[in-house]
């Protein structure tokens, strides 16, 4: 049996440093290859063909979370297979840079389905720390928030130390109010939260089902039956480091963006809420809110909060403020209403934003299409213009700063387009539209000035231009005739068999009549080495180049500078270069095509077509001159098992190695061909005797005693070897080659019974 290395894992690191640096093509087959690659290296979309186990299979987007050899990574998959966590699957792609290295698929093939690794119980620590990165772990902790969102259920679960966000793609019958303040362990993906840089900004677990939650202790209690609190007293529940209390609170919904944020206010008091709750609501409605206390910029608000309806409508009334108060905070995530003048404005696809002026001092507007008034049906109509003066009503948001030392930057943000109110149209005749109107007047008489001046230069010269160039376009018409009738010419000897020095020649005297008798030459590498570029004074040159950009070598000329300039020059070597390069380019794609059609391209020796000629000449030489020749036809010994236990590299390996010892054992003369997969006919022409054969076949034999040492592997070759000999077995092709085959088979059911088995041995 197949035995590792001792410096299998020094190898393998090798292999990735070799590929990462572009020096060579073998994909990467396992997890930890992709993982100890840098982020620069994977960005150079290496080859990947990965075989793991799906952990996680991402209902969204159809991304992957797969785990081997216990470590994970993240694959990228846009395609139609179904997969789920289990599946064993064949991953072909190539890695990408991301938070870590990853991979884009093209392909996933499904294998089998087995069952899922073992997690690894993680703590916060080693989640914050990325130890676990795309790995299968499990977290004990407490449920604080739970949400519904589309698709899956989100939780927020307090581990010792931190907070771990929690997806269930598939919840099933699993209900928030459930979960909340439950004791639960969970199996997941370890993963993270980002920042729009990609670098981590929290910690999460992608959990497949419900199946992967185990209820640990239920709750004790619902935190819905909590008493209701004051607004002005949630900071009283309020402890640092995530250790406030949950509150419950009761007011109108002032604001809300479903899965982000909501207002809540409460005679006359409003308090921000940060929330994953995703559920139709629209402002008006009396709501309750359960959340923990935060001071965020000396704000009191509710974070990881969930929300509901009361099923009634509630009251909230706007202050009416000017530009000082709302500027000193006072009116902080509370609804009010301002006037002022539209001085600018912007649409999007996201929001809308007014820039408006009151008392000389300027505030932003803002309507977010994402808010529940304007996505549940409002239709969006036109902006105020500019200049109109407007009423607004919303909710104040206050930037952060020290109210206590200067004026705070606010917006106000409103809940749908019937929050604006124009109060008075803008009037037409402004003093911008006037500026507008007298710079275009004075711009169309400017121009108008210039053009007459224009005009009457224009007519006095035009008559010489039209002569002059009326010769000079009759002189290139005849100069393009002279060079498309030369190059239809060239291209004619490029299609035909023509010698390539004379296309070449040709081409030189393209170059040459076109540069007015200047002296043209080809200079081109040859396999002894490159030519230097030209470097001589007044030397203008070319460098050629096949499609694959490797250089042919240079096209070079010295023109009489007196009578052509730059540009002929450079137009005429460009012509001359592309002549040359197609010419050359056929040539050499004529012989590659001529030499694929002959020869087997992994042994580098004749084909069986090549062969067939060979002996189809060899049998009408010796019917013309009676003389005799021997077929050899060499089938080797178990190559299935060669490829099926070693892989199809050793096995051309170990094709090419054949060839060569076998070529070693004929004469000059005799001709190799590989005719099949493992099969090779060997014609043996000048035979005195049917002896002179058998010794060939007796060397080509032998030749397979030594054992072939191939990448790390020993192996125990063998051939079974049939001869036939013209005349005396046969008269034809068909039936020299059956004879040879029949002597073939015989041999090898000759050796069955002795041989032993292909043998593999590790080398010292």
């Amino acid at each position: 049996m197949l035995k590792l290395l001792p410096w299998s894992c020094l190898i393998s690191m090798l292999s990735i440093a070799a590929v990462a640096h572009g020096q060579g093509q073998a994909p990467l087959t396992q997890v930890r290859q992709i993982n100890q690659l840098t982020n620069a290296q994977a960005a150079n979309s290496l080859p990947v063909r990965l075989r793991a186990t799906v952990t996680y299979a991402s209902p969204e987007d159809g991304g992957l979370f797969v785990q081997s050899d216990g470590l994970g990574t993240y694959v990228n998959y846009s395609g139609q297979t179904p997969l789920s966590p289990g599946d064993q699957v064949l991953i072909t792609g190539v890695t990408d840079a991301s938070f870590r290295p990853e991979v884009t698929a093209s392909q996933v093939e499904v294998l089998a389905h087995g069952n899922l690794p073992l997690p690894k119980p993680a703590t916060f620590e080693d989640l914050i720390q990325s130890r676990f990165d795309s790995q299968y772990v499990s977290i004990r902790g407490h449920v604080i928030a739970a949400a519904t969102r589309n698709p899956g259920l989100r939780l927020q679960v307090a581990v010792p130390h931190g907070i771990v966000a929690v997806h269930i793609a598939h919840p099933g019958n699993l209900r928030t109010e459930d979960m909340l303040d439950a004791e639960v362990s969970l199996t997941g993906v370890a993963g993270g939260e980002f920042d729009s840089r990609m670098q981590l900004a929290g910690v999460s677990l992608d959990v497949n089902s419900a199946t992967q939650l185990t209820l640990v202790h239920p709750p004790v209690s619902n935190p819905w039956n909590l008493p209701l609190v004051p607004l002005d007293q949630v900071v009283y529940a309020f402890r640092d480091g995530n250790q406030s209390q949950r509150v419950r609170v009761a007011g109108t919904l002032i604001y809300y963006e479903g899965g982000e944020v909501a207002v809540i206010e409460q005679n006359g008091q409003g308090i921000l809420v940060e929330t994953d709750t995703f559920v139709p609501m629209q402002t008006g409605d009396s709501v309750e809110a359960i959340g923990f206390p935060a001071i965020v910029d000396q704000n009191v608000r509710l974070e990881r909060a969930q929300l509901r309806s009361l099923q009634e409508k509630g009251t909230a009334t706007p202050h009416i403020v000017d530009w000082e108060h709302a500027s000193q905070g006072k009116f902080a995530y509370e609804l009010v209403a301002m006037e002022g003048e539209v001085v600018a404005q912007v649409h999007d696809a996201r929001v809308d934003l007014l820039i408006l002026k009151h008392e000389k001092h300027l505030f932003s507007v803002t309507l977010r299409h994402s808010s529940s008034d304007f996505a549940n049906g409002a239709q969006p109509s036109p902006l105020p213009d500019i200049g109109s003066q407007v009423r607004v009503t919303g909710v104040c948001f206050v930037d952060a700063g020290n109210h206590w030392q200067d004026r705070l930057w606010f917006d106000l943000r409103m809940r749908s387009l019937s929050d604006i109110a124009v109060l008075q149209q803008p009037p037409w005749w402004t003093v911008q539209r006037m500026t507008y109107v007298v710079t275009a007047l004075s711009a169309i008489i400017l121009v108008a000035v210039i053009w007459v001046g224009m005009l009457d230069k224009r007519l006095r010269s035009q008559t010489a231009i039209l002569a002059r160039q009326s010769q000079e376009d009759a002189i290139r018409e005849r100069q393009l005739a002279r060079l498309e009738q030369q190059r239809s010419h060239i291209l004619e000897l490029i299609s035909s068999s023509a010698p390539l020095n004379d296309v070449l020649r040709e081409i030189q005297v393209l170059v040459t009549s076109r540069l007015f008798g200047a002296s043209c030459a080809f200079e081109l590498h040859s396999a002894d080495g490159k030519v230097q570029q030209p470097s001589d004074t007044g030397v203008i040159f070319r460098e050629l180049f096949l499609p694959d950009g490797s250089s042919l070598g240079y096209l070079t000329a010295t023109p009489l500078a007196q009578r052509v300039g730059e540009s002929d020059i450079a137009s005429t070597l460009e012509i001359g270069a592309r002549l040359a390069e197609l010419a050359i380019d056929t040539r050499r794609l004529y012989s590659d095509l001529h030499h694929r059609s002959e020869y087997d391209l992994l042994t580098d020796i004749p084909n069986r077509f090549s062969m067939e000629k060979k002996l189809n000449d060899l049998m009408a030489g010796g019917r013309r001159n009676e003389g005799v020749f021997g077929l050899i036809y060499v089938d080797l010994d178990h190559f299935k098992q060669v490829n099926d236990r070693y892989g199809h590299r050793i096995g051309d390996l170990y094709l090419q190695e054949s060839t060569r010892r076998m070529k070693l054992q004929l004469r000059n003369g005799d001709m190799l061909a590989r005719i099949g997969g493992d099969e090779f006919i060997a014609l043996v022409p000048i035979l005195r005797s049917r002896a002179d054969a058998e010794e060939i076949v007796h060397r080509i034999e032998r030749c397979f005693d030594e054992p072939f040492n191939l990448e790390g592997y020993q192996l125990h070759g063998a051939a079974s070897i049939g001869l036939a000999v013209y005349p005396e077995d046969g008269a034809n092709q068909e039936d020299l080659q059956r004879w040879a085959d029949s002597a073939m088979y015989a041999h090898k059911q000759e050796k069955r019974q002795q041989e032993t088995p292909l043998d593999e041995k590790q080398p010292r």
